[in-house]
């Protein structure tokens, strides 16, 4: 995609459209209850777009196309993605759910399963899951984090992981990368960090993320200000609204 395709997406999709989403913008800087519940009003209306942009830069994809699914969890994203014959890297981290991408993907040449998680070193750390993932764990395995502490408990569930050091995976990979879908549970602050930091924006050219804040409002300020920072790129296009 060319840098003024890139930076026309930027514009439309990163930027508060008219009066009404400038107001959420602008009163979401308020105290909270109130900044709170304007910065919800205008990211529901953000993530409105940036899903329906995903879904349009996914009919795009084709067999040229290297695509990475960080969060794959049992492959419903990474199946949509594979039909279209981009070279899939899938990454989950959590085994029984990796078993279950692993089944799902099998005959599938142009996937590749990776069972690990993502973050800004390579080793292995403690993956918590919520209680009620001995009960449900395909639904409970979609909040599997490694950094976020608000399920640690006596009945919290844990297992260790892999994890890759993803800006050194990206660097190391050879090809340029079309589209990045990112959903960590938290973890993808690091992750952004680390490729900032190893001059690594060149090569991807779209980056969908899942961001968390609505389970630590305290984290807003920070995400607001990643916010601008990717709507003042000119590429890559990062879209910190999706979902």
């Amino acid at each position: 995609m060319t840098s003024v395709q890139l930076k026309d997406m930027i514009e439309q999709d990163l930027i508060p459209r008219g009066w009404v989403e400038r107001g959420f913008a602008a009163f979401s800087g308020l105290p909270d209850p109130i900044g709170w519940m304007m910065y919800r009003k205008l990211k529901r209306r953000m993530a409105n777009r940036a899903s329906a942009r995903f879904d349009s830069v996914v009919e795009t994809l084709g067999p040229k196309d290297v695509v990475i699914d960080l969060g794959a969890n049992v492959g419903d994203i990474t199946d949509v993605l594979a039909k279209h014959g981009a070279s899939v890297y899938a990454f989950e981290p959590e085994p029984s759910t990796y078993a279950a991408l692993s089944e799902k993907m099998a005959g599938r040449p142009n996937v590749t399963v990776i069972n690990s998680a993502v973050s800004d070193f390579d080793g292995h750390t403690s993956l918590v899951l919520p209680a009620s993932f001995r009960d449900n764990p395909r639904s409970a395995s979609k909040a599997a984090s490694i950094v976020h502490e608000r399920y640690k408990s006596d009945q919290a569930c844990e297992v260790e992981v892999k994890v890759t050091d993803f800006a050194r995976f990206l660097a190391e990979l050879g090809s340029k990368v079309t589209l990045i879908k990112v959903d960590i549970e938290g973890a993808e602050w690091p992750v952004l960090k680390a490729l900032r930091d190893a001059d690594l924006m060149d090569k991807f050219d779209m980056m969908f993320v899942e961001t968390h804040e609505r389970f630590d409002v305290s984290t807003v300020p920070s995400v607001k200000q990643h916010q601008a920072w990717a709507a003042g790129l000119t590429r890559p296009y990062i879209n910190l609204f999706w979902k």
